[in-house]
C-alpha cells in the first residue's frame, strides 16, 4: 500500500455549532470542510431549488443571438448540423440538441468524429462533408473553442457557426457567429463550470423559453425536465465541479435518471446490473458512463449515440449488450496497457516529478484512462502516448495540487502540433521526431511548478470518530452530501486504536480483504477492495488506525452499513 499523508480537517468551534443548532454537528463539519459556510450556501447545497439555483439561459452573452439564428434556420428549412464529441459528455450534448431540434421541426444532421482518425474538435474534412450535405448552420457540442482556422474555413464555405463548449479558452477566439462558453473571460453567465452537456442544455433551455417557440409552456417544461438524465450523465462523467448550478442539475438529473424514458439508458442500466431506485453519481461514473464512453474509445461513438436515441426496445437491448461487451474488452486492454506503462516507468526516483509512457501500438481511446490510473498510482502528473501514422498522440492528467496541465502544454506548444483541454486533463499530438524535445521541455515546467512539494499523496479526512459513533444516524448525515463529485468528495472518517479481530480474504481470487475491527465495546466489519494481499501485513490482535467511507450494502433484502477502508496503518504505539 502507498504511504499517504493523513490530513484531518480542523474541527469547527462552539460558535459555529451555535450558529446552526438545527444542523447535525457531523453534517455541519462536512459542509464546513467543503467551504460551505454561509446560510445561503448551506441552503443551496442541502436544498437545491430549481427555480432559484438554475440560472436564466439568457444570461449568456450570445444566447439570444444564437437562439434567434436557430429559429431562423428552422423557419427557412435550412439544414442544421450538430458536431459533437466522442465521450459521454459530447454524445449526451449532441443527443439533447438533436432531439430538441427535431421537436421544434428541424431535421438535424449529426456528426460525431472518430477519435483515432479525426481526433478532438471540428476538422476541415468533416466541415466539407457537412457543407456538401447541405448544412447551412453548424452547432458544435463540447468542442470548437480552440478551432480558429477550422471555423474560418467553415465560414468560407458559407456555414454559420454556433459554438457550445467549456474547454480552456485559447489566445484567439474562433470567428463564430455566436459562442456559448461559460468560462470565457468576458462571459456574463454567472456559473463558470458547466460541462459540455450543461452548456448544450442551456441552449436547449433558451430555445424552449424563446417567445417564438411553438410549444406550450407546459410542454416545454416537460421536455426540458426529461433531458436532465443526460445532463446528469454529462456533468458527472466529465468530472466538472459538482457545486452550485452543477449540483442542482445533477441532483434533479439523478431523479429523472431513476425513471428515465430513454430506452437505451434503461437497457444500459439493466445490463450493468444496477437498480433504478438506487442510482447515484457512482452509478454514472463507474457503470453507465464507461459503457457509453467505450464506443468512442474502442471504435466509434455513433454506437453510443444510436443507443441514446433508440426508440425500438429490441434495437436498444442489442446496442446495450454490444456496448457492455465493448466495455469489458476496454477494461482488458486498459489493464494490459497499464502493465506495460508500469514496466516502462520502473522505480520512481526522488527527483522524478512526473511519469510518462509511450507505446506506438496502444489504442488512442485508452491512453487517457491509463494516464488517469498512473496518477492514482504515482501521485504525479502523467502522460500516456501512442502513435497514429507519423504522429505521436497523447493524453495527460495533472494529479497533483494546482498543477495546470493545459497551461504546461501551452508552454510546450512549439514542440506540439495540437493541444487542448483543461487544467486537470488534456490531449496533445506531436511529430514522432519531436518526442525527446517535448519531454525535456515538459520536464522543466513540471520541475519548476512542483519543486519542493511533497509528492506523497494527501488523504483528506473530514472527522475523527469513535467506533460507537458509526451508525445509521451517521449514514443519514453522509447521505445528505449526495450527489458526490468534484469539490464535494465522499466523506472520510478516521478511527484510532482499533483491534483486529478478523482478517478474511474475499472475492473470486481473494483480491479483497474483509476485516473485523473492535473498539469502544463493539465490532464492525470493514472491506478493503483490491488489496487482498494486505492480509499478510496485519495480524489478529494488531492495533490499527483506519480511514474509511460509510455506505450501505444491500443483498437478498438485507441492508447493513458498509465501511469501506481507504487506508489502514498500525497504530503508532504498535509500530
Amino acid at each position: 500500500m502507498i504511504t499517504k499523508n493523513w490530513q484531518i480537517a480542523e474541527l469547527i468551534n462552539k460558535d459555529v455549532l451555535g450558529s446552526w443548532p438545527e444542523i447535525d454537528p457531523v453534517l455541519l463539519q462536512l459542509l464546513w470542510n467543503r467551504n460551505i459556510r454561509t446560510q445561503e450556501a448551506i441552503d443551496e447545497f442541502l436544498n437545491p431549488d430549481w427555480s432559484q439555483d438554475v440560472h436564466d439561459p439568457y444570461l449568456f452573452r450570445d444566447m439570444k443571438k444564437a437562439v434567434e439564428r436557430i429559429y431562423e434556420a428552422v423557419g427557412a428549412k435550412q439544414k442544421i448540423g450538430i458536431f459533437g464529441d466522442y465521450d459521454a459528455d459530447g454524445v449526451s450534448a449532441a443527443v439533447m440538441l438533436a432531439t430538441t431540434l427535431k421537436k421544434l421541426g428541424a431535421i438535424p444532421e449529426v456528426y460525431l468524429p472518430h477519435r483515432e482518425r479525426e481526433g478532438y474538435g471540428i476538422n476541415n474534412e468533416a466541415i466539407k462533408y457537412l457543407a456538401d450535405k447541405g448544412v447551412e448552420l453548424l452547432i458544435t457540442c463540447d468542442c470548437g473553442i480552440a478551432n480558429v482556422s477550422q471555423v474560418a474555413y467553415a465560414n468560407s464555405l458559407g456555414l454559420v457557426l454556433i459554438i457550445t463548449d467549456h474547454h480552456q479558452q485559447q489566445a484567439e477566439l474562433p470567428p463564430a457567429y455566436a459562442i456559448l462558453h461559460c468560462g470565457l473571460e468576458d462571459e456574463t453567465y454567472p456559473f463558470k463550470y458547466l460541462s459540455g452537456g450543461g452548456v448544450a442544455f442551456k441552449l436547449v433551455q433558451g430555445l424552449l423559453r424563446y417567445e417564438g417557440c411553438h410549444l406550450s409552456k407546459q410542454e416545454g417544461e416537460a421536455w426540458e425536465k426529461w433531458l436532465l438524465d443526460l445532463v446528469a450523465i454529462s456533468t458527472v462523467a466529465d468530472m466538472v465541479r459538482l457545486v452550485g448550478e452543477n449540483r442542482t442539475l445533477a441532483l434533479y438529473g439523478l431523479k429523472v435518471l431513476c425513471k428515465t424514458r430513454r430506452l437505451g439508458l434503461r437497457k444500459i442500466i439493466e445490463v450493468a446490473g444496477l437498480r433504478f431506485d438506487n442510482l447515484g453519481t457512482y452509478s454514472i461514473g463507474f457503470q453507465i458512463a464507461p459503457r457509453i464512453n467505450a464506443a468512442g474509445r474502442m471504435d466509434h461513438a455513433n454506437a453510443a449515440y444510436a443507443l441514446l436515441v433508440s426508440e425500438n426496445a429490441t434495437e436498444a437491448e442489442e446496442l446495450a449488450r454490444a456496448l457492455n461487451l465493448t466495455n469489458s474488452e476496454r477494461q482488458k486492454v486498459t489493464e494490459e496497457m497499464l502493465q506495460t506503462a508500469r514496466l516502462q516507468i520502473g522505480e520512481l526516483k526522488p527527483e522524478q516529478y512526473f511519469v510518462h509512457a509511450f507505446e506506438p501500438s496502444w489504442q488512442l481511446g485508452i491512453v487517457g484512462l491509463v494516464a488517469g490510473k498512473l496518477v492514482q498510482e504515482y501521485n504525479r502528473p502523467a502522460l500516456a502516448m501512442c502513435q497514429i501514422g507519423d504522429k505521436i498522440c497523447g493524453s495527460g492528467r495533472s494529479g497533483v495540487g494546482n498543477f495546470d496541465l493545459a497551461a504546461a502544454l501551452k508552454e510546450c506548444q512549439e514542440h506540439l502540433i495540437t493541444w487542448g483541454g483543461h487544467k486537470e486533463a488534456a490531449g496533445f499530438s506531436l511529430g514522432k521526431d519531436k518526442l525527446e524535445e517535448f519531454l525535456k521541455a515538459f520536464t522543466k515546467i513540471v520541475k519548476r511548478e512542483l519543486k519542493g512539494i511533497n509528492l506523497a499523496p494527501i488523504l483528506n479526512i473530514d472527522l475523527p470518530l469513535k467506533l460507537n459513533q458509526v451508525d445509521w444516524s451517521l449514514y443519514e448525515q453522509v447521505e445528505k452530501m449526495e450527489p458526490i463529485g468534484q469539490l464535494n468528495p465522499t466523506p472520510k472518517f478516521v478511527s484510532y486504536g482499533l483491534n483486529v479481530a478478523g482478517l478474511i480474504p474475499v472475492g473470486s481470487t481473494g483480491q479483497h480483504l474483509r476485516l473485523v475491527l473492535e473498539g469502544d465495546g463493539l465490532s464492525r466489519k470493514f472491506i478493503l477492495f483490491r488489496q487482498g494481499d494486505a492480509s499478510t501485513q496485519f495480524r489478529i490482535g494488531d492495533a490499527v488506525d483506519v480511514v474509511y467511507e460509510v455506505g450501505v450494502n444491500e443483498w437478498n433484502g438485507n441492508r447493513e452499513l458498509e465501511l469501506k477502508l481507504v487506508d489502514i496503518k498500525l497504530s503508532k504505539d504498535k509500530e
